[in-house]
């Protein structure tokens, strides 16, 4: 009975950390802005998430930590460092990024490089450990510039990572939950005739991932539900959440057969009107050697087929 007690009550921090879902609409309205600024970001970074259909908020066990929950971050193996390249919609568009991080045995920190076009986003991230629980934060620098105007903004994000063993039954189950742009990042736009503010959406992710290992590795499941707010509340609005509330479910799998991985997924899964239930598949495949893990993913969208690549080597 601990073992299911103690579980109740790592829900219940998880569940608690929603509270800013519901305080949200109640936030003292603010000038109108379009929202949603850097929606670029919302599909995630790097190949291995992205090939699990962009479940990762209970994974985050890579480079990639200081995006999608710092509080993975202690789970990086030592001294690691990469990037990845990223051709979305058939190429059309390209963006790249470099990741460094360092782990001990009870923290960790992160630092990540990401561009796309005329932007660029910066995070720098710590996470610490506890017993069966993992936290972090994450501080970020938007910046935006083309030739006649440019914008920046400071955001924040936080996350947790709560363990249980079953020990019965030999597999292991983490909840996950990571809160960006918290209150709504600020992004200002400047130029010739131009003053203006934008927010980047209050993305919430909750996510369930069970793992264990098999003769030949391991397996991985995951499922997260985002919960987006892509702008702050306008003056005198009252049907705000019907307009600005984004919601998505992604789920995502990855077997690990030695040094080979198998990663498959379903992003943005939810219903599109007359069209029923809409979903993009996503396929990785990686392969681990000396340090050295290498990872392709193939995404598909309304938009076109994203392709990544990504490399990270530990020290």
């Amino acid at each position: 009975m601990t073992g299911v007690n103690n579980l109740t009550k790592r829900w219940f921090i998880v569940l608690w950390a929603f509270i800013p879902l519901v305080v949200a609409p109640l936030v003292e309205a603010q000038e109108p802005s379009a929202g949603d600024a850097a929606h670029f970001l919302r599909d995630g970074l790097g190949a291995r998430s992205r090939g699990m259909g962009s479940a990762f908020a209970s994974v985050a066990s890579d480079l990639t930590a200081s995006y999608w929950n710092p509080a993975g971050l202690p789970s990086v193996s030592g001294f690691c460092i990469g990037g990845t390249y990223e051709g979305r919609f058939e190429g059309l568009v390209s963006a790249q990024y470099l990741a460094g991080a360092y782990s001990q045995e009870d923290w960790g920190v992160g630092i990540i490089w990401y561009a796309l076009d005329i932007y660029s986003v910066g995070f720098l991230a710590i996470g610490i450990s506890g017993e069966n629980f993992r936290m972090g934060a994450t501080a970020k620098i938007y910046k935006f510039a083309s030739t006649t105007q440019s914008a920046d903004g400071f955001g924040f994000d936080w996350g947790i990572l709560i363990f249980h063993r079953f020990e019965e039954m030999g597999f292991n189950l983490t909840l996950g939950f990571v809160s960006r742009d918290i209150g709504w990042t600020a992004i200002r736009w400047r130029g010739p005739g131009i003053d203006m503010m934008d927010h980047a959406a209050w993305v919430n992710r909750l996510g369930v991932s069970v793992s264990s290992g098999w003769a030949f590795g391991f397996w991985l499941f995951s499922a997260d539900l985002e919960v987006a707010l892509k702008r702050p509340p306008r003056p005198g609005e009252t049907d705000y959440l019907s307009k600005a509330l984004q919601t998505r479910v992604d789920l995502g799998a990855e077997f690990w057969l030695q040094v080979f991985a198998l990663r498959i997924g379903f992003a943005d899964i939810g219903s599109r009107g007359f069209a029923g239930i809409f979903a993009c598949p996503t396929f990785g495949v990686g392969v681990k050697w000396a340090g050295l893990e290498l990872d392709a993913a193939w995404t598909t969208s309304p938009l076109g087929s994203t392709y990544l690549l990504s490399a990270e080597f530990v020290f």
